[in-house]
């Protein structure tokens, strides 16, 4: 009895640590010039670069490379794939709100992880010079137009405390210059919960019930035979809607696995 106790403190010390390092910001630098590029990860007392990359020394020895060959089972595939078993339950308009699920997920997920992106300095300055005045402008306010609405996007979908953008245009100077300073910082923790969220999302909601419709479709049960014969005429009204090329496109794609 008292050794399980000990287990178990152990276990909640160890998970404890693990919450407490994942808990520890990581910081994110990049600084590029004209003259240098820098990208560098910093976590505690860690930093470790990442570009430019140390070189490493070749290899002396050759490696020999061993080719595996496929097997008989990996050959030999069934006819019929898991989509177009499901496509022939489902049809199109079930295949069609399983990619409307899962890219609502992906959606939530990515912006998730947008949100959790922490910039704390942001430096850019874009000098714009072209070989005339009229050159300089015309290409200041193509780069102005390009890059305000991006930045602002990116400053209203995450936390930015400071920051600096100055674009201007050098009538004067004879090719444009550009530089920029980003420091950010994320926290472990929030990327695994997030990722965690996305993971039980697709596989109870999206893979289960596909598991579930394919191994009824296998079976072969009256429900199924039903399903299929609604759903052909379904998809012959679908293909009324849709272009036929359009259509075939659709079907050989999603047949094709």
């Amino acid at each position: 009895m008292i050794v399980l106790k000990i287990i178990g403190w152990v276990l909640l010390g160890l998970l404890a640590l693990i919450i407490a390092v994942l808990c520890i910001k990581v910081v994110v630098s990049v600084e590029y010039s004209e003259k240098r590029t820098e990208v560098f990860v910093k976590w505690l007392f860690l930093k470790i670069p990442l570009y430019p990359a140390k070189k490493k020394e070749a290899a002396t020895g050759e490696e020999s490379k061993t080719e595996e060959k496929p097997t008989e089972a990996a050959k030999k595939q069934s006819s019929a794939g898991p989509l177009k078993l499901l496509y022939e339950a489902e049809g199109i308009d079930g295949l069609i709100e399983i990619v409307k699920r899962v890219f609502s997920y992906l959606g939530t997920f990515f912006g998730g992880l947008f949100r959790a992106f922490i910039i704390e300095d942001f430096q850019l300055d874009v000098c714009c010079a072209k070989k005339d005045a009229a050159a300089t402008a015309i290409y200041y306010g193509e780069v102005s137009a390009a890059l305000f609405p991006m930045l602002g996007a990116i400053a209203s979908g995450c936390t930015m405390k400071n920051y600096d953008i100055n674009i201007y245009p050098d009538f004067l100077a004879r090719y444009s210059e550009a530089s920029f300073y980003l420091r950010l910082h994320v926290v472990p923790i929030r990327l695994v919960g997030i990722t965690l969220a996305l993971v039980f999302k697709l596989l109870f909601k999206v893979l289960v019930g596909l598991v579930i419709k394919i191994s009824r479709t296998k079976n072969g049960s009256p429900e199924v035979q039903q399903n299929k014969e609604s759903n052909a005429k379904n998809n012959n009204k679908t293909k009324e809607r849709i272009p036929d090329a359009v259509f075939s496109l659709i079907c050989n794609f999603t047949l094709s696995f």
